[in-house]
């Protein structure tokens, strides 16, 4: 049983038509096009950040200090002491000394199809995010990932998915149902045809519907990957190369104390790993997963963020990054959401909830000492995962679990474009990649709980200097702040 609250009929839906027009006309863009002032403070396709610290996140090099980096047309071109690059005349120059420039961040598991108004999608530019990987398609999302790549929409550039394929009942009612081999091949080729980029399995799959999207999907060149289901177990998605397997959750039945069993109010708890976990079984799903083509994306935020005390929401509810996220949203559904996860706990309870914690952590741990490959994803807009600022979160979860800060920052930016075979495009800062840079007023690798110090984002090499991130920050906030 999948214990995550529904998700409603739109995460992100603004009350205020108009104010949402408005924002969404802003965003669209003729091709080739910039948004708003950035036009202003970037004339050229010529970019140089000067006397930047630069964390190339190449795997080896250590930071290079006092750099230029000179970006034409949105690819970085050289990389040079600052004493000794010239700055081309046309170039737009940002000041850097004493900053620290690295790759942007990449979300590996977002659900855009909860975002009704694209003004939203800037958040994640905001907080440093170029690249998501969307979990659950619509034809919208195929249409922003057009206008993203192309510069025409402010958002960070987009992988998706097509719609869930689940069995038949499905786990949630917009999951599409898929009753045996046949049905899966038939939507596996449409999805294909539409354009999306992979297939996304859910729970209630019977064998026999998987065997068909394994099928359909090796035809068309289609990856697969998602939730593991019931009657599949992880070991044949291992076995048949599935990309990656999302949450920690599906692993709580495989790694619990045998004859162990949580108290009937904490059965919710189960899939946050909440449950006594055997030290073996994790040692022996680790050696398993190793070895294998298969990703892994913890997703610690979403289950971090799941319930609440009411004295813990007030604390959720004053960060100022909730300002950005639809106040409608945030006051009949996220807020009662996790408070309701809460009711019927007593102090056992919220024991087990801080269990739930900690075994996350020890899991994630396990997995990155026997060499599991993972990925940062948050499963926002889930309650209090907020779109962008959610990803420094799940960095910080990475740590905690015993990633060192780079290891933790390479599985949202090296790791990330490895995992879609693009790293010979992005995720790293070397001449002939794409200028998905992200400027810091401190050391994200020395100073790692200065999570959200950004001084400067470059997508594409379209330069948006803090000032402009804070612009587009408050667009946000008045389209959610309409929406009550």
């Amino acid at each position: 049983m999948d214990t995550r609250p529904p998700d409603p009929p739109g995460l992100m839906r603004s009350g205020r038509l108009l104010a949402c027009a408005c924002v969404a006309a802003m965003l669209v863009l003729p091709p080739g096009a910039v948004t708003g002032q950035e036009s202003a403070a970037q004339t050229t396709s010529t970019l140089a950040i000067v006397g930047a610290n630069v964390i190339p996140m190449t795997g080896s090099e250590p930071i290079l200090r006092d750099r230029t980096v000179i970006v034409r047309d949105g690819v970085i071109a050289s990389i040079g002491p600052r004493a000794r690059t010239r700055i081309p005349s046309d170039a737009t120059r940002v000041d850097a000394a004493g900053k620290f420039l690295m790759p942007a961040l990449a979300d590996m598991h977002v659900h855009l199809e909860h975002f009704d108004d694209p003004a939203y999608l800037q958040l994640f530019l905001v907080y440093g995010v170029t690249f998501v990987r969307s979990m659950d398609g619509r034809p919208e999302i195929l249409h922003w990932r057009s206008a993203a790549a192309e510069g025409r929409l402010a958002s960070p550039r987009i992988l998706t998915a097509g719609p869930i394929l689940d069995g038949d009942p499905p786990a949630r009612s917009d999951n599409r149902a898929v009753a045996d081999a046949d049905a899966a091949r038939r939507a596996v080729a449409e999805q294909a045809d539409a354009g999306y980029d992979f297939i996304k399995l859910y729970t209630n799959l019977s064998l026999d519907a998987y065997a068909g999207i394994v099928e359909a999907a090796r035809a068309r060149g289609l990856p697969f990957a998602g939730h593991v289901p019931r009657a599949v177990g992880h070991a044949r998605l291992l076995q048949d190369g599935a990309a990656s397997i999302e949450h920690l959750g599906d692993f709580a039945d495989a790694l619990q104390v045998e004859g162990s069993a949580l108290p009937a109010a904490a059965q919710g708890l189960k899939r946050r790993l909440a449950g006594e976990v055997d030290a073996k079984k994790l040692a022996d799903l680790a050696s398993m997963l190793a070895p294998s083509r298969t990703w892994i994306v913890p997703t610690q935020v979403q289950a971090d963020r799941a319930v609440a005390t009411p004295a813990t929401l007030e604390t959720w509810l004053a960060d100022p990054a909730v300002a950005g996220v639809d106040r409608g949203m945030v006051e009949h559904y996220w807020s009662g959401s996790v408070v309701r996860a809460g009711q019927g706990l007593d102090a056992q309870g919220w024991s087990l909830v801080e269990r739930g914690r900690a075994n996350r952590r020890a899991v994630v741990g396990a997995m990155h000492r026997a060499g599991v490959r993972l990925l940062v994803g948050t499963d926002t807009p889930q309650p209090f995962v907020i779109p962008g600022a959610a990803v420094h979160e799940e960095l910080a979860g990475l740590v905690e679990a015993g990633l060192s800060p780079q290891e933790a920052l390479a599985a949202a930016t090296r790791e990330a474009a490895r995992f879609v075979g693009q790293d010979s495009q992005w995720g790293s800062i070397a001449p002939g990649k794409r200028a998905d840079l992200l400027l810091l007023q401190a050391n994200r690798l020395a100073e790692f709980g200065a999570t959200r110090r950004v001084a400067g984002l470059s997508p594409q090499g379209r330069w948006l200097s803090a000032e402009r991130l804070g612009e587009m920050r408050a667009e946000v906030e008045r389209v959610a702040a309409a929406s009550r």
